[in-house]
């Protein structure tokens, strides 16, 4: 059965159908051309405003039904998107007063700053958002696929780009570098800090909301380098104005599809699992790439081409640097899966405490020494360990078994297979011991585990019967070997208190 809120959320929503009739309108429109220059003007001021005033109002009632990092983002661009209207209003009355004036077109000064304070307020707003933690491998990969997605975005900002006409002078390099730096540059950083939050993979927004507003940015970048003297021919103006539209309807989509996201979703849209990866950056790659073919194929190898071509080159080094991160991220998590599965197959086969081989560890050695060739095992069981316990605790015991496993690897040779089998149960498991030299091992083991240990405070007595069996392939499996040990280790240690019971009579 579906939720109310679900079935909801499923619905067409009237403003976004709105904004997508907008976009379409203004798209037909202005490519038709069939109205006034000055009738296309105040049509495109008199959108965007429209347009601003959507976003400004629909980030507002975001940030009202957003957690606190969310909140403060959403009424920052609440703020910007009222100084877009601000600038939009003034450019309103520009029209009224000057239809025909190039201000009309490109912008008065008040229009410029109210974009600057918004686009300002908006980035603020993005670069304050927090990443939360990283590992140093992620966030060097996050840097590069942001660095090719900027180098992409400026890569086409000086294509389009146009150098100011006049004497090259003092005044002529200084509006040179406010061309290019303060409100193309200013939108780069706009689309940076879109890119950083998105590829991050910690963003605050929807996946609609960051592909609209994403787009929105990279557009912006792109129409904002376009020369003012290219927004008044006749031939170009309707697709810019129209470019600009559909750029700021992207960013009322963008904040209505969060308002609907953060309203519906089942989880809170600002704590998704961080991407594995983007193809942003590649497709940056492959669109500066297409473009230095083009221009290659249309103009030949010109200026431009040389600029874009040198743009090509700095975002494939970027992706190639970003794989070569990747690699190295990647050997590094093989190298920690090595590591791993030494660890687990330790923990696995051998005793935690002495360290030695468990009874599984040790029952697969027997199996295969069996299949090789003839092999003896011993048995080593500890006399009197329980009373080790009772009178000095487990620790103590515990610091015994360890010194137990310690004296039995000194006795054996190196190949030799010494496990733990449980409790105070030892084994020892040599491969082509000659027959004679059964008793003489046995006697060595015995007398390493006899005497006191030191453990601490106190001298704890220790003392161990070892029983021993020989076995062959097809004679013995590894269970009968093993039964065989324990039985002579059992009679080994019956003998030992008849022997100490005769004493005391």
């Amino acid at each position: 059965m579906h939720r109310p809120d679900a079935r909801r959320g499923l619905r067409v929503d009237p403003l976004l159908v709105v904004l997508a009739v907008l976009a379409l309108i203004t798209a037909v429109g202005f490519a038709l051309q069939r109205a006034t220059t000055v009738a296309q003007v105040a049509t495109f001021w008199l959108l965007m405003a429209a347009v601003h005033a959507c976003f400004a109002v629909t980030s507002w009632r975001v940030a009202a039904r957003s957690r606190p990092s969310g909140r403060h983002l959403w009424s920052l661009f609440a703020i910007a998107g009222a100084a877009f209207l601000v600038g939009d209003a003034g450019q309103l009355v520009e029209v009224a007063r000057h239809p025909a004036g190039p201000s009309a077109v490109v912008g008065t000064s008040f229009q410029f700053g109210a974009l600057a304070v918004g686009v300002t307020v908006l980035v603020t707003g993005l670069l304050r958002f927090p990443l939360g933690t990283m590992e140093d491998n992620a966030r060097s990969r996050l840097r590069l696929d942001v660095a090719t997605v900027l180098a992409a975005a400026t890569t086409f900002g000086l294509w389009l780009f146009e150098v100011p006409a006049g004497d090259r002078g003092g005044g002529w390099f200084f509006g040179l570098v406010t061309a290019i730096l303060v409100l193309p540059g200013m939108f780069l950083v706009a689309t940076f800090a879109v890119v950083r939050l998105i590829l991050s993979g910690r963003t605050p927004f929807t996946r609609l909301t960051a592909l609209t507003g994403g787009t929105a940015a990279v557009m912006q970048v792109v129409l904002q380098a376009v020369p003012g003297s290219i927004y008044q021919d006749p031939r170009f103006m309707p697709w810019l104005l129209c470019a600009n539209v559909l750029a700021s309807t992207l960013l009322a989509v963008a904040a209505r599809s969060q308002e609907r996201g953060a309203r519906h979703a089942r989880q809170d849209v600002t704590a998704g699992p961080r991407r594995r990866y983007s193809i942003l950056p590649y497709a940056a790659m492959v669109a500066v790439w297409l473009l230095t073919a083009l221009l290659l194929a249309v103009e030949g190898l010109d200026t431009r081409a040389w600029v874009v071509g040198l743009g090509a080159v700095v975002t494939t080094v970027l992706v190639i640097g970003r794989q070569v991160s990747d690699f190295r991220a990647i050997t590094e998590l093989l190298d920690e899966r090595d590591k791993l599965t030494t660890e687990l197959s330790r923990l696995a086969y051998h005793d935690a405490l002495t360290g030695l081989a468990n009874r599984g560890r040790f029952m697969q050695r027997l199996h295969d020494a069996l299949a090789a060739g003839p092999v003896t095992v011993f048995l080593v069981d500890l006399d009197d360990f329980k009373p080790v316990n009772d009178a000095f605790g487990h620790a103590t015991g515990d610091q015994l078994l360890i010194e137990v496993g310690r004296r039995l690897r000194a006795e054996v040779r190196d190949g030799d297979t010494v496990g733990r089998l449980g409790g105070d149960e030892f084994a020892v498991l040599m491969e082509g011991l000659p027959v004679d030299r059964r008793k003489e091992v046995a006697d060595g083991l015995s007398a390493a585990l006899s005497g006191t240990v030191r453990i601490g405070a106190v001298d704890v007595g220790l003392s161990a019967s070892v029983g021993s069996a020989t076995g062959r392939q097809g004679l013995q499996d590894p269970d009968s070997l093993l039964h065989e040990a324990d039985m002579a280790m059992y009679a080994v240690k019956t003998d030992r208190r008849i022997l100490v019971a005769g004493d005391l009579v």
